[in-house]
């Protein structure tokens, strides 16, 4: 996107961003109890002003359907963006590279697993919801020991990919129904059987 069109998309999201800021559209997630001081309000005093003063205006001119793709074209490109470069969300990403604006079709448990998130003891000792990183085998209770290689979870086992090919092992798994359902089944099994996964709290490692 060059020239013109860039331009008038950069000053669209200028203008809603404005809008939403003068207009509070964005409710804030905490209350001060003065404007003076804080530098994010003092602007948005200023701003609530100068709207009253001189009016901002109502309606974009030009076409509504051009410039409903152009906003999503450009939003995409941002998002992309923010997707590859982040500092979180790195194992989803390695999955789902790509943003999209609709959703996939994951349940709760495929989350949980490929986000590392409970009921695995890696990301309980992080939270210091546990004293250990370990499963109840001895092994580190990460999604990869429990859906490969846990002494306690073998009817539910998927083939254990070698380290270089571990990327495209989460890919093909997650994209696969049937793994998926099985992964399913592994994260409830893990659920009703925590006595046996994790180790006692004074295990600590």
């Amino acid at each position: 996107m060059e020239g013109k069109d860039e331009n008038d998309v950069n000053g669209i999201i200028s203008f809603l961003l404005y809008r939403r800021l003068v207009f509070g559209q964005a409710r804030p997630t905490n209350r001060l109890r003065a404007h003076v001081g804080y530098s994010g309000n003092d602007a948005a005093n200023v701003l609530a002003k100068k709207a009253t003063q001189e009016g901002i205006p109502t309606c974009i001119p030009g076409p509504r359907n051009p410039i409903k793709s152009l906003l999503q074209k450009e939003s995409i490109i941002r998002w992309q963006k923010e997707w590859d470069n982040g500092e979180t969300g790195r194992s989803v990403h390695n999955v789902l590279p790509k943003v999209k604006t609709t959703p996939t079709p994951w349940q709760r448990p495929e989350i949980m697993f490929v986000t590392g998130y409970s009921p695995f003891p890696t990301y309980l000792k992080r939270h210091n919801n546990r004293n250990s990183y370990s499963c109840g085998c001895g092994n580190l209770g990460n999604p990869l020991h429990y859906a490969t290689s846990c002494l306690f979870t073998t009817s539910h086992h998927l083939t254990k990919p070698s380290a270089d090919l571990e990327p495209l092992w989460w890919k093909r798994v997650m994209n696969n129904n049937n793994s998926r359902a099985k992964i399913r089944k592994l994260i409830h099994f893990i659920a009703e059987n925590e006595t046996l996964f994790f180790p006692k709290d004074g295990d600590n490692n």
